[in-house]
Formats: C-alpha cells, sequence, structure tokens
C-alpha cells in the first residue's frame, strides 16, 4: 500500500462493489501514508458513509475540505453524511458551498434538494431539484430526488411518475424501487410497499435499508391481518347467525398468520432506529461525478 493513484482506483472499485470493510482499510492505509491526499480523504469518507459509519465519515470529508477548499465534493458528503446522523440544519449549511462550488454540476444541486427537505425548507428543496432536472434530464437519480421532494409534500402521484420515469431510464434503479414502497406506505398499501422494498433487496441486498424498510412494511401487514381477525372473532363469537358464525374458521386463522407475521418481525424492527427503518438516503449525491 503506497497511497498512489492505482491504490485509491482500487479502492474506488471496492466501494463500487460493496466491499465497503475493505475500502476502509485501504483508504485508512492510504490517508496514513499520504495525508495531503484530499482525493483520498474523500473516497475514505465515501466508504465510511456507504458502511454506515457517518461520523467518521464527517470528518473525513471535513479534513478534505480543509486539503482542498474549492472542491465541492467533500462538502457533498459531508452533507450526506450528517443527513445519516439527523443533522438536517448543518447537511444544509455543508450543501450550500457545494453549490456555490458547482452550481452545473448536478449532484450538488440534489445535495441541497435532500438536504433541505430534511431541514424542512420544501420550495427550496423544488427550486434545487427543478434546477438538477434542467441539467441532467438523463440522469435517473435527478428523478428520485424529484420524487423525494413530491413526497414530502404530500404530492404522491408526482412522486410516483418521478419514480416511474427514473425506472424508466434505468429498470435497475433500487433507490426508485425503494421509494414506491415508501410512496405506498404513504398511501397506506402495506403489501404493495413490502413487495417494492422486497424488489429492492433483491436488486442491492448490501443496502441494510431496504432490508429495514421491508421489516416495517411486512410488520405493518401482520398487524393488520391480526387486528382483522381478531375482529372478525370477536363478532363471529357474539353473534348467534350461523352466516357470520361461520367465519370464525377463517378469523382465527387470519389472526394467527397475522400474529405469527407480526411477533417474528416486530422484534426486529423496533430496535430499528426511526429514520433508518423508514427512509432511504441516497448516495447519488455523494459520488465523484
Amino acid at each position: 500500500m503506497t497511497g498512489s493513484p492505482a491504490d485509491l482506483s482500487r479502492a474506488g472499485t471496492m466501494i463500487e462493489l460493496g466491499r465497503f470493510t475493505d475500502a476502509v482499510r485501504v483508504l485508512t492505509a492510504a490517508v496514513a501514508i499520504t495525508p495531503d491526499s484530499g482525493r483520498a480523504w474523500c473516497l475514505l469518507s465515501r466508504a465510511q458513509l456507504a458502511g454506515g459509519n457517518e461520523a467518521a465519515a464527517v470528518q473525513a470529508a471535513r479534513r478534505a475540505s480543509e486539503l482542498d477548499p474549492a472542491d465541492d465534493w467533500p462538502y457533498r458528503l459531508a452533507s450526506t453524511a450528517l443527513l445519516g446522523l439527523g443533522r438536517a440544519d448543518d447537511a444544509l449549511a455543508a450543501a450550500v458551498p457545494a453549490l456555490n462550488l458547482a452550481p452545473h454540476c448536478w449532484r450538488s444541486h440534489i445535495c441541497l434538494a435532500q438536504a433541505a427537505v430534511a431541514a424542512g425548507q420544501p420550495e427550496l428543496a423544488r427550486q434545487a431539484s427543478a434546477a438538477a432536472l434542467a441539467i441532467a434530464p438523463g440522469e435517473p437519480d435527478v428523478h428520485v430526488t424529484a420524487g423525494k421532494v413530491a413526497l414530502a409534500v404530500g404530492d404522491l402521484d408526482g412522486a410516483r411518475a418521478s419514480q416511474q420515469a427514473a425506472l424508466a431510464i434505468d429498470p435497475a434503479n433500487a433507490g426508485a424501487v425503494n421509494e414506491l414502497g415508501l410512496i405506498s406506505l404513504r398511501g397506506r398499501d402495506a403489501l404493495a410497499a413490502a413487495g417494492y422494498f422486497l424488489q429492492a433487496v433483491r436488486s442491492a441486498p448490501a443496502n441494510s435499508l431496504f432490508g429495514q424498510n421491508a421489516e416495517v412494511a411486512l410488520t405493518r401487514v401482520g398487524l393488520t391481518l391480526l387486528a382483522w381477525g381478531t375482529l372478525l372473532t370477536a363478532l363471529a363469537g357474539c353473534t348467534a347467525g350461523l352466516a357470520l358464525a361461520g367465519l370464525a374458521p377463517f378469523a382465527i386463522v387470519a389472526g394467527l398468520v397475522g400474529a405469527a407475521v407480526a411477533g417474528r418481525i416486530w422484534s426486529r424492527v423496533r430496535r430499528v432506529p426511526g429514520p433508518r427503518g423508514r427512509l432511504l438516503r441516497t448516495m447519488a449525491a455523494a459520488r465523484r461525478r
């Protein structure tokens, strides 16, 4: 390990392949040898971010910005990592210099849009998303972000159309599929949501958020079955009519199925922090270009 361009390229390939732990190991050694390499610090931040270590990713990104304050990439990395830590206002503050440094880069605009949504500034998010669409209408992640902005303001139809536009460009875009699941959850269709989330898991098994979202949706399905089963059992038990009483076996089965699904999944889901169980952070804004 020398911290050479070849080493950094190899680490970048590891990140793309989902080998985040290996990439962090290689890049930690690289920055120890070449501590003045802004690119190495950025790659380390991205690997840490992808691996779920947002706090370390922020520190690495800040070190990169100190080494090269004219580069927008460290600010985008820091913003995305701060979002993962739930620090929306700080994420927005980090996204602003990224946009100032690279106003013609669509990634800078979607970085600002995502931070603005989390910070409760939907109009700023809408403007940034629209700018990204104008710059790069052929980029699927631009449409994914537009859908997130629409979902944030309750426009389910607009959100769904944006995710479908992303999938028309890239049918394998797991982020767009996951967002369709979130839209379905907002529309109270947990069964459809579970289907989307499981599809996203199959496309990107390394992304734990997809699996967590699937668990949430499946739990809702199980709890719904349990509720209906309990209700029908109660109605059948207290009604003398034979027709309604005949529903009892079906109600009991529904209740048992619901209880089994809910019991098996809930013990795992309840340990998932709220934002991680509901939201997907896109990595598009954290990529180089």
